[in-house]
């Protein structure tokens, strides 16, 4: 069968999205009000530097991308600055809602809920809202993102994140945001300068994949599962640094853990990590592993508790 989804996003400026036309974003603009369906690469092209643009009320039923930042061909970059989404949903998304890049900053997106399909193209690796380049300063805030996953052959690794954020970006404030049925992580992290402020993630093979040092308020994580691949299945996944000099250092001032099976809750990759829990709430199996070493990763001293530790 033809890869629909690839064919969709090399269409992407040309088509008309139910009616609708592809928005070429342009500084200052604001767009509100809009239902499309079948959108491709990007029903909001940001295909220039612009600033102050705001995207408001928007209704998406199906598509590839809802918010695409590529530069055209004559452009080395393409960055917003002051980028302001909010209240959008979007249903059947073969690739993702927004991918924001280059040094765009100082944006908001809130009150976004968007579910993807099942991709199977040989490079189409979804995610809900990712972040690549130097992006830096964004909040976001009360979103979610739902079954945003990559089926491909057994023996491979089966990507899709509902959030993800790349080496280079930084200061990002993730509030009351939530992740669910994602295939990889629910929260895919290597900003730096990042808050997780009251996140839940459930139902994702990694509800927490950490590659920087975080501080969190509230965490809830629940029931991860192995949705395919080769891949490990956990709680959280702490990327650590092989050969590091320092740990990456994860704060979390109150954990919920919740499973009806015995996945572990903190594999730590790599190298060292330090681990420091507040107050928590953890309802697991008897047995369940607290620290899962994976290549050579450590939590030197254990897992530092406020309180008294869970008893696993």
């Amino acid at each position: 069968m033809a890869d629909m989804s690839s064919r969709r996003a090399a269409s992407a400026v040309q088509i008309a999205a139910g009616g609708e036309p592809v928005y070429v974003v342009r500084s200052g603009a604001v767009y509100r009000d809009i239902n499309a369906r079948d959108v491709g690469n990007g029903l909001f092209v940001i295909r220039e530097p612009v600033r102050d643009v705001r995207i408001s009320d928007v209704r998406v039923a199906s598509g590839y991308r809802v918010i695409e930042n590529t530069a055209t061909p004559d452009l080395a970059a393409a960055g917003c600055a002051g980028l302001h989404v909010r209240g959008a949903r979007a249903s059947d998304l073969e690739r993702s809602f927004a991918r924001i890049r280059y040094d765009s900053h100082h944006g908001v997106i809130e009150d976004v809920n968007a579910s993807g399909t099942l991709a199977t193209g040989a490079t189409d690796l979804p995610v809900g809202i990712g972040f690549a380049d130097t992006a830096h300063d964004f909040r976001i805030e009360r979103c979610v993102m739902r079954g945003f996953q990559w089926k491909r052959r057994n023996t491979q690794y089966w990507n899709g994140d509902g959030f993800s954020t790349e080496r280079g970006n930084a200061r990002f404030l993730f509030r009351q945001c939530a992740a669910w049925d994602n295939s990889d992580g629910g929260f895919d992290l290597k900003s730096t300068e990042t808050l997780l402020d009251d996140c839940t993630s459930g139902r994702n093979a990694r509800n927490f994949r950490l590659w920087s040092s975080i501080r969190a308020t509230r965490l809830v994580s629940l029931d991860p599962i192995k949705i395919g691949g080769i891949g490990d299945t956990n709680h959280f996944s702490i990327m650590a640094s092989k050969g590091a000099s320092e740990p990456l250092v994860i704060t979390i001032e109150h954990l919920t853990v919740k499973s009806d099976r015995g996945w572990p809750i903190f594999d730590v990759h790599n190298g060292p990590a330090k681990i420091i829990i507040g107050s928590h709430d953890i309802q697991v199996p008897k047995g369940t592993p607290l620290v899962r070493s994976r290549g050579g990763g450590s939590v030197p001293g254990g897992v530092s508790f406020k309180g008294d530790p869970p008893k696993l």
